[in-house]
């Protein structure tokens, strides 16, 4: 069994070479072959020397590749078009692999019914959480998964999973048929994914075996970055919408679910105390959920309105 490994990075010369070495240090199963494709996207520090380093340190290993287009989707298309594997993995510069990922992935894929699978994301914190961070929600813009300690089956009656660019490995074969990912989606690469491969009716799993750690640091633990997050998230929901012509029981271009949900997140807010506003994380919620309507409501209805890349670091 032949696995690549896709690793895109953009101006995290000191991280992408902390994920190399985790890489490294990760057993390959007998019998398999890994190959990193590292997908250097447009950077302009010292990713391209530091690559070349671990390079001439793992002859053979490593295949450095320059995609000059902005944007994580552009960066694994790039290196999905030059996979040639069996079984294309997914991980990402900020992130470490355990010991056992690549024996986890081997096992998975003895089974010819298992087309894809992901699993958790578990957080390296690097300073304490805040005590306005959401509760139960939003974990997505600190890339923390955990859906739990059982296998379950993408899709299934009750699981609102979703597989994840951060740790995900899928069949080349399956790969090809669903395409890359759209040039559309600047930040909505993920759920597009998801989309084309429930299109496919693959077999997706979550293992909870499949597990990884993803750096958080301190540039993350602050409002403004959930904020833009959470507009960039609902404005790419809305553009996903658009180009499916979805068309449920809606109002003035919103599902209705949707405006009872903002109509609650704003109830919340007047009737949070001022002095809880600084740091209740309901009400900071509460807020979030109103960003993500305005971006959701903007990519579904306002095709003028123009995507712009933002560092998602």
């Amino acid at each position: 069994m032949r696995i690549d490994a896709i690793l895109p990075t953009f101006n995290r010369a000191n991280l992408v070479v902390k994920a190399l070495e985790s890489a490294f240090a990760a057993a390959v199963p007998t019998g398999c072959e890994v190959r990193f494709l590292v997908i250097d996207n447009n950077s302009r520090d010292e990713t391209r020397e530091v690559i070349a380093a671990c390079g001439q340190a793992h002859q053979g290993e490593i295949t450095y590749l320059f995609e000059p287009r902005q944007g994580r989707h552009h960066a694994l298309n790039n290196g999905i078009a030059r996979s040639t594997a069996d079984i294309v993995a997914f991980f990402d510069d900020d992130e470490r692999l355990p010991p056992n990922w690549f024996q986890v992935i081997a096992e998975a894929f003895q089974d010819e019914a298992v087309d894809y699978i992901a699993g958790p994301v578990r957080p390296d914190w690097r300073a304490p959480a805040p005590p306005w961070l959401p509760r139960d929600s939003y974990g997505g813009v600190l890339g923390i998964i955990d859906n739990g300690t059982e296998r379950r089956r993408y899709g299934a009656s009750g699981f609102m999973g979703m597989p994840t660019g951060g740790n995900f490995a899928i069949r080349k074969s399956v790969l090809d048929r669903c395409g890359p990912y759209s040039p559309e989606f600047m930040y909505g690469e993920d759920r597009y994914m998801y989309d084309q491969l429930n299109k496919l009716d693959a077999a997706g799993f979550y293992l909870p075996e499949l597990f990884i750690y993803h750096l958080i640091p301190l540039k993350r633990l602050q409002k403004a970055y959930f904020r833009r997050w959470a507009y960039t998230e609902g404005r790419n929901r809305g553009k996903l919408e658009r180009q499916a012509h979805w068309t449920p029981g809606s109002m003035l271009g919103a599902p209705l679910w949707k405006w009872r949900q903002v109509a609650e997140a704003v109830g919340t807010i007047l009737a949070s105390p001022l002095r809880r506003k600084r740091d209740d994380p309901g009400r900071f919620k509460a807020e979030l959920d109103v960003i993500q309507f305005l971006g959701y409501y903007g990519g579904r209805n306002l095709r003028f309105i123009k995507d712009r890349y933002v560092d998602r670091a």
